[in-house]
């Protein structure tokens, strides 16, 4: 059985180093010991140390421009579906907060039903700290509200070979690869597993790039999101509308300007909503970046250990 695992990569060369030893730790003595592990290089501004990674079964993908780690699964994966007939494919993150040891579960998962499935690791226990847990909360539940799906896993994952090219042609995965997965419609399942931690240094990811990250997520599903938006403001209107109707009823004084005010809020957030939908609607009309079709622009070498 034939593995390849792919980690998106900037500058964390020391992780890497790290990771490719667990690796050779956890999976030689399995059935998976036949593994190649591809590295997508973000065009990192640091140097790779080629001499720490000789006798390994590493290949490394160096990018032309630097575009974020979620474009550089989708390229990794990409490139995998052109150049490989490997028997899975592993998305994984360079830092140690996918811990190599749990790679055997996800295979066995993965394999244990044919192939027909992507497994996912689910978090079971996140070591941020107290705030951090709270702001990632808050964009679950955010993203649920807005999406009507449930987002509980990141890009730690197992993907089946025949599974492989559909997922590079979905073109979501571009903005995001666990967003785009759900929904593609594709079957997919998780397994709980805890976080690891860190190798070394302080991790990239912070308030800003959460929010990022969140709005990259809820960008995959933008139709559904307007949508939602503007039958909440049409609802929000007609409430007031009725609260309107009620104050006059009683004869409760209310200053006129208060009333148009609110009224041209309301108004104003209904035609903004609508607008988001026209533009929706309009942007589904055009043509959709492929990762399968277009990965190649954005590769500038390989290099192989």
């Amino acid at each position: 059985m034939k593995i390849t695992i792919v980690t998106p990569l900037f500058n964390d060369w020391d992780c890497l180093y790290q990771l490719i030893e667990q690796i050779r730790l956890v999976l030689t003595p399995t059935k998976y010991h036949d593994y190649r592990i591809l590295v997508v290089d973000d065009c990192s501004s640091q140097e790779v140390d080629g001499d720490k990674l000789k006798g390994h079964p590493v290949e490394i993908l160096h990018l032309n421009k630097n575009l974020g780690h979620q474009k550089a699964i989708a390229i990794g994966l990409s490139y995998l579906n052109a150049n490989s007939n490997n028997d899975f494919f592993v998305v994984m993150d360079v830092d140690g907060e996918d811990k190599p040891e749990h790679l055997p579960i996800l295979l066995d998962e993965a394999s244990s039903n044919g192939g027909k499935e992507i497994v996912f690791a689910r978090r079971t226990k996140r070591k941020e700290s107290f705030f951090f847990k709270i702001f990632y909360k808050i964009y679950k539940y955010a993203f649920i509200f807005l999406t009507g799906k449930v987002i509980n896993f990141g890009n730690f994952s197992v993907i089946p070979k025949k599974l492989l090219d559909k997922v590079t042609h979905v073109s979501d995965i571009w903005n995001h690869y666990p967003g785009g997965i759900i929904r593609s419609r594709l079957l997919y399942k998780s397994v709980g597993l805890e976080r690891g931690e860190r190798y070394t240094g302080k991790s990239k990811m912070n308030y800003t790039s959460l929010v990022i990250h969140g709005l990259s997520a809820v960008a995959v599903y933008i139709d559904t999101v307007s949508v939602r938006l503007l039958i909440a403001i049409s609802s929000l209107i007609l409430v007031a509308i009725l609260c309107i109707i009620i104050v006059f009823v009683n004869s409760v004084s209310i200053p006129t300007w208060g009333v148009l005010l609110f009224f041209g809020i309301l108004m104003q957030a209904f035609l903004s909503a609508l607008i988001l939908v026209f533009t929706v609607l309009s942007y589904r009309v055009n043509f959709n970046f492929l990762p399968a079709a277009h990965f190649q622009d954005y590769v500038e070498s390989v290099e192989k250990f």
